[in-house]
């Protein structure tokens, strides 16, 4: 994955920013996004049947914008969702990242924050056990998420970092769980205040989580995931027992916590 973001973001920087004429949800860097993550072009339904994605038309902070998804089957259906995958066509790193799903889950609903650093159609896409790919869009107006100053000072961001907590919230079906990772998720397109120099790139690149030792949710992904990450899952509403997170960063931190549910 991150060598696929890498090359990705290479070859992103020398196509032509989009032209505002063409429909919000199109880009001239979607089709290469496309075939880096889905070579051999098969086919991707556009339509709010599988999956649909909540966004705001306008971020209040560009560097913390809000992504809620929400699919209409269950993981006990006969063809539930195995991942899910969220993009920001116009980020200098595209590929926000990709959510391994669960017969866990209940439902596979997901929400989180990410970066956007231009004007940008955002992707949610998501593969169904048949193999199948069904998008959903929306067009989002931001700009220097990527590069925005961190929003806590870093020694004390660099003492916090690991620390996390699960929030047990309400949900209809399912149990909804969201987990606060205390990390300052630092770009590598951003400058210290201070010193200004750039900072190197920090982020949270992995995140699994299992409930007594199955799984539930797998995310892997780059650096457009905001700082202090947060991700919203959902537990089918019978599970109990031991819930663990497993966190691993890009420079190979890791970190682990535990919550009796």
């Amino acid at each position: 994955m991150k060598m696929t973001t890498m090359l990705l973001s290479a070859l992103l920087s020398t196509l032509p920013l989009q032209s505002y004429a063409q429909s919000e949800t199109e880009s001239a860097t979607w089709p290469l996004i496309r075939d880096s993550l889905f070579p051999g072009s098969p086919d991707i339904v556009e339509s709010e049947d599988v999956v649909s994605l909540t966004a705001p038309k306008r971020a209040i902070d560009a560097a913390l914008v809000p992504l809620e998804v929400k699919v209409n089957v269950r993981q006990d259906d006969p063809n539930p969702i195995q991942r899910i995958h969220l993009i920001v066509d116009n980020n200098p790193s595209p590929i926000v990242g990709s959510f391994d799903m669960s017969p866990n889950n209940g439902v596979a609903n997901i929400a989180t924050r990410v970066r956007v650093n231009a004007y940008s159609p955002i992707r949610v896409i998501a593969q169904t056990a048949d193999g199948k790919l069904h998008m959903h869009s929306k067009f989002v107006k931001a700009s220097g998420g990527c590069s925005a100053p961190a929003g806590a000072d870093d020694m004390l961001a660099r003492q916090r970092m690991g620390r996390m907590k699960l929030k047990d919230l309400a949900g209809e079906n399912s149990r909804m769980m969201q987990l606060l990772i205390s990390h300052p998720n630092y770009s590598g397109l951003q400058i210290d205040q201070i010193t200004r120099h750039w900072i190197p790139s920090d982020y949270v690149s992995d995140v699994n989580i299992t409930l007594e030792g199955e799984p539930v949710m797998h995310f892997n992904g780059g650096i457009s995931i905001s700082e202090n990450p947060t991700f919203t899952f959902h537990l089918d509403k019978g599970k109990s027992g031991k819930l663990k997170a497993d966190v691993k960063d890009s420079t190979g931190r890791q970190f682990s916590s535990e919550w009796d549910i």
